[in-house]
């Protein structure tokens, strides 16, 4: 065990004293917050150039078109710019009414074309034509059922033009609406009026404080920040899980290429190398984990946040990050044994990356039921079990504890098995030189030696 501890401790100094690590463990939390950063950033420089629309109103008397210019104006006085700093923020609007062409098939296409063209010239931005049975209630509701005489149609090029198709549509709906009311002999108004929406205020779970014994509502800010908790926690054991184990392997390719490897199996066996190299990896990535940690419990006590990172989450954490590592770590170990070189390992590494980001894929369906089916099967999954354990348990109610217990006992039996096939991995590949082996070799290697 000496010999493993020696290892284990001159892998860990190498590489938390590197410049490459300490870059890293100030990059990453601009990587992870670096996004929504970039949104806010390129917001500002989104175009807010005036957009022209064309508008082909088919509908009787053309009462659509008259309420379209009224929200036009509406909407360039009141809608562009932010009411508390003035500044431009969505492009205005200019509505160009086209007279409608005959009601014939061959005259409406050849309106069509005519203004498709003016699109691709960029003259104008899109086209909206009003059908002219608007106004006819269907007897299917199903939209997809409806034809073009009694649907709008918008023709563009651009297809996130998506702001401007959905003001026009409801525009156009709340006209069709008004026109209806008035033909039953409803007033419009009252009616609209009574349609006025309940509002659903979304709220945290209301808590008793142990101390004082007054019962509240956790605050807004509270439930935003546990909507994204649990992304930010896979995100998390994901980057750890990779910057910790993608330089222990890239390390044995750089010992096994240079001959470094057979000196030091001169002194210890195979197993006892690996294991070295597997306990620095560990205790690298824990010290990335305890400094994010460190700060996110910091800010979270900036904003009356702590009592989100309990101190059992956070020991689930480290419990499920070691044994994630256990796993990852001897695979990413076999894979530096295995391979001949830097440009090997991509190849090899890319079932390991599969199964790595399989939490990713599951993380809608899971945020919507944390407790559901779904999200209990997907938990079962060994590759992906500590990173969703781990993200289900910092939202409320938590996992049952059967369900952490089963979710251990399935990384640890996943664990033993990658270990004990990493080590046959590393025994044979370790010393292997020239071309990289195949797939079929790599498991040769585990169940024949």
């Amino acid at each position: 065990m000496r010999k493993v501890f020696v290892i284990a401790a001159r892998e860990y100094r190498a590489a938390v004293r590197t410049k490459a690590f300490l870059i890293t463990l100030v990059l990453m939390p601009v990587m992870m917050t670096g996004s929504a950063g970039m949104q806010v950033l390129f917001k500002k420089f989104e175009d807010t150039k005036e957009k022209k629309y064309a508008v082909i109103d088919r509908s009787p008397g053309g009462k659509i078109g008259e309420a379209l210019k009224v929200a036009e104006r509406f909407y360039n006085d009141n809608l562009i710019t932010d009411p508390e700093t003035g500044t431009r923020n969505h492009p205005a609007m200019a509505l160009e009414f086209v007279a409608p062409s005959a009601a014939d098939d061959a005259a409406i296409k050849e309106q069509r074309y005519e203004l498709s063209k003016r699109i691709e010239n960029d003259e104008i931005e899109a086209v909206l034509e009003i059908g002219p049975a608007v106004y006819d209630v269907r007897t299917d509701a199903n939209p997809k059922s409806a034809d073009e005489a009694h649907a709008v149609r918008w023709q563009s090029k651009k297809p996130g033009e998506g702001f401007g198709s959905r003001f026009l549509e409801m525009q156009v709906n709340s006209a069709v609406q008004r026109e209806r009311f008035a033909r039953e002999n409803y007033d419009p108004v009252k009616v609209l009026t009574l349609q006025q929406p309940v509002p659903l205020k979304a709220k945290g779970m209301t808590k008793k404080d142990s101390q004082t014994g007054q019962i509240s509502d956790a605050a807004d800010e509270k439930q935003l920040a546990n909507f994204f908790l649990p992304m930010i926690l896979i995100v998390l054991m994901f980057m750890v899980i990779m910057v910790g184990a993608t330089p222990a392997m890239q390390g044995i390719v750089e010992e096994k290429g240079q001959r470094i490897a057979e000196v030091l199996l001169g002194s210890v066996t195979p197993f006892q190398l690996m294991a070295g190299k597997l306990s620095g990896l560990i205790c690298v990535s824990l010290t990335m984990a305890a400094v994010y940690f460190g700060g996110g419990y910091f800010v979270a006590s900036r904003y009356d946040l702590t009592d989100m990172l309990t101190p059992a989450l956070m020991a689930w954490f480290v419990v499920f990050l070691i044994l994630a590592l256990l796993i990852y770590g001897s695979l990413f170990i076999a894979v530096g044994a295995a391979a001949g070189d830097i440009k090997d390992t991509q190849t090899l590494l890319t079932p390991i990356m599969l199964f790595a980001c399989l939490p990713f894929f599951a993380i809608g369906p899971i945020m919507m039921d944390p407790n559901g089916k779904v999200a209990v099967a997907c938990s079962m999954f060994p590759f992906a079990t500590p990173m969703l354990l781990v993200a289900r348990e910092s939202v409320p109610p938590g996992v049952p504890l059967w369900q952490m217990l089963t979710g251990i006992a399935i990384v640890l039996a996943t664990t033993v098995f990658c270990v004990w096939a990493a080590g046959r991995i590393f025994r044979i590949g370790i010393l292997m030189q020239g071309k990289g082996p195949k797939f079929k070799d790599i498991i040769r290697w585990v169940f024949k030696g």
